[in-house]
């Protein structure tokens, strides 16, 4: 019988839960300017910054969503959900670079120096309200599942005299530590907790890897290994996508390509180091990291296939139970403990996600919407202290609407789904601009914005006229959503095909078109003009700065808390001593003590420099 959480668990969670918020308060004392909360000071060490732009594009979604397409698809996955891999090389070879050179406070100042404020002001209201959607979309899908998954989904608890379901007291605790946390570091404080949520994520995959494959093998993995390759079904370790046509590789990788190369959080974190050739290091390792961490949620769920073919019987409640995949496999074959990093890792990978929306969104709000408006209200722009306030107040506000929204998502009713699905609609079109507008200069100020309004007008023609050849709806929005099989010059084409490649060529084309139009205006040709002199000048750290230690204590408290997290595996291995697995959570102790040592140990020479400098 599949276990449920019990008190070690919960025990293990809430321990993790504290080490949040505490790291959030140690590093509140680093933040004494927006610079500091928005981008560390310009001072973040490249490979706290490398861990967290990796760590921030996982999300709970990679142990449900993602493995039930890994359970569905086979080893396909794997080279699907390595795509990032090329992605991040791009950056390393161009975009990196440029991005440091641009010398932002936001990622959107980018928008206002190379276009116009008023393209700054479009994007952010396109930005800001979807993306704390998704946050509390983030919280819910995460609450949701592990409630349903580790059976306290039934329970109800009273909150300062609420009465609240399991699912309700999770999206409420996990949203406060979120927002805590993030109001009070900063981008330090996500720097900080998501070192050691990748810390979590890497020492959950490290185990349930190996113990995927003894389990399957009867104690050998070369024995599992086999029994996966003969019983596998037909074409599951093929490179064959079931239900997607070969253009959605294509389709896919170009999202990819934007998403890790001009994502607003992508941008924030590669300006935020002090030398430009660290942005170099940060992506070789980010692309190093996406070539291995898939193989390591993947493989386990590939295993799942096998012991575990029928899903549906196992999670009648679940819409969708092939997505319980990993959290089986979890729930059978570790001890009570372990089960409870494996939750402490899904809350890991989704805040990680979050608390990197959180900051990036209140920067936007505080650079680009306060201090433009105070300034053209008043005469004179806010002092840094109330901008600091400010920031700090548009985290909680944001945090608290998402969390709202979480709470509301079942009386919403499929938000989810038609957001995923609106995102194709314009996802393309917002970011073609930004990755054609740092190597392309040579555009009217009004490029940006009339880009990604073509996109946009394009997608929703093109969609309409597939829908009215197909004798599909075609007279309102909701007809956008209406799943659709076509073939196009021989090639099949379903709804996110047609809409993502229909958006990327329609946009593309405006942009290059529009470098035909003359620039306008003293005041945009000198923006302009200074704009391409910083992106021609390169980036590196001034060597008579006195030394920032910042960074070295940050990373000596990653160490610290990785050994807390392993010391505290240590103590529920003596109340699980005996039951199966219970040696598990001793290797997971000692990995972690381990991980943790070796953090301090290779940043005590640094610190001990540094500080003799």
């Amino acid at each position: 019988m599949t276990k449920t959480l019990n008190g070690v668990d919960y025990l293990v969670v809430a321990l993790y839960a504290v080490l949040v918020l505490s790291a959030g308060f140690v590093v509140s004392r680093f933040n004494k300017r927006t610079s500091d909360y928005f981008k560390g000071g310009g001072s973040i060490p490249w490979g706290l910054s490398a861990v967290s732009l990796f760590i921030s594009g996982f999300s709970a979604f990679m142990f449900v969503g993602a493995s039930g397409f890994a359970y569905r698809n086979g080893s396909a996955a794997i080279v699907l959900f390595s795509l990032a891999a090329p992605a991040y090389m791009l950056g390393y070879f161009v975009y990196g670079r440029l991005w440091r050179r641009t010398r932002l406070e936001t990622p959107m100042q980018f928008l206002t120096r190379r276009y116009s404020p008023g393209t700054t002001y479009f994007y952010t209201l396109f930005s800001v309200v979807p993306n704390v959607l998704v946050l509390g979309i983030s919280i819910y899908t995460l609450c949701v599942f592990v409630a349903t998954a580790f059976g306290f989904h039934s329970m109800s608890f009273e909150i300062l005299g609420a009465s609240l379901s399991g699912i309700q007291a999770c999206m409420l605790v996990a949203g406060l530590v979120l927002v805590a946390y993030t109001l009070l570091g900063g981008l330090w404080a996500v720097m900080v907790t998501d070192s050691l949520q990748f810390i979590v994520l890497f020492l959950a995959s490290l185990i349930i890897l190996p113990v995927a494959y003894l389990v399957l093998g009867d104690g050998s993995i070369g024995d599992g290994v086999t029994r996966l390759v003969r019983e596998a079904p037909d074409g599951f370790l093929g490179l064959r996508l079931k239900d997607r046509p070969g253009l959605f590789w294509a389709a896919y990788g170009i999202n990819i390509i934007l998403g890790y190369n001009v994502n607003w959080h992508i941008a924030q974190r590669y300006y935020s180091v002090p030398d430009e050739r660290d942005t170099r290091k940060m992506a070789a390792w980010c692309a190093g990291l996406s070539l291995l961490l898939p193989l390591m949620w993947i493989l386990p769920v590939l295993a799942s296939r096998v012991l575990y073919p029928d899903l549906a019987s196992m999670w009648p409640e679940l819409a969708e139970p092939t997505e319980a995949a990993f959290v089986t496999l979890a729930l059978n074959v570790l001890p009570h403990g372990m089960l409870g990093i494996i939750v402490s890792a899904m809350f890991a990978a989704t805040m990680s996600s979050a608390d990197t929306s959180l900051n990036w969104l209140a920067a936007v709000v505080t650079k680009d919407a306060y201090v433009p408006i105070r300034k053209h209200i008043s005469g004179t722009a806010p002092t840094e202290r109330s901008q600091l306030m400010f920031g700090k107040g548009s985290v909680a506000v944001m945090g608290i609407i998402a969390i709202w929204i979480a709470f509301n998502m079942e009386r919403l009713g499929g938000v989810f789904d038609v957001h995923t699905k609106a995102n194709s609609l314009y996802s393309a079109p917002m970011f073609i601009p930004v990755i054609l507008g740092l190597v392309i200069t040579r555009t009217p100020w009004w490029s940006g914005v009339a880009s990604f309004g073509f996109g946009v007008f394009t997608i929703m023609a093109v969609s309409l006229i597939a829908n009215v050849t197909q004798g599909l709806p075609a007279n309102s929005f909701a007809a956008l959503f209406v799943d659709i099989d076509l073939v196009v010059l021989g090639m099949d084409v379903t709804r996110y095909e047609l809409q993502m490649l229909t958006g990327i060529i329609g946009t593309t084309a405006f942009f290059l078109l529009s470098t035909l139009g003359k620039r306008r205006g003293v005041a945009y040709e000198a923006r302009l003009s200074a704009f391409e002199k910083d992106l021609a000048t390169p980036a590196f750290a001034d060597e008579a700065a006195p030394p920032d230690l910042r960074g070295v204590r940050a990373y000596r408290l990653v160490g610290r808390l990785a050994i807390i997290i392993g010391g505290m595996l240590l103590l529920v291995v003596f109340p699980t001593v005996g039951s199966e697995g219970w040696s598990l959570n001793l290797v997971g102790a000692l990995l972690a003590i381990g991980t943790g040592l070796a953090i301090l140990l290779g940043t005590k020479r640094l610190f001990h420099n540094r500080h003799h400098e």
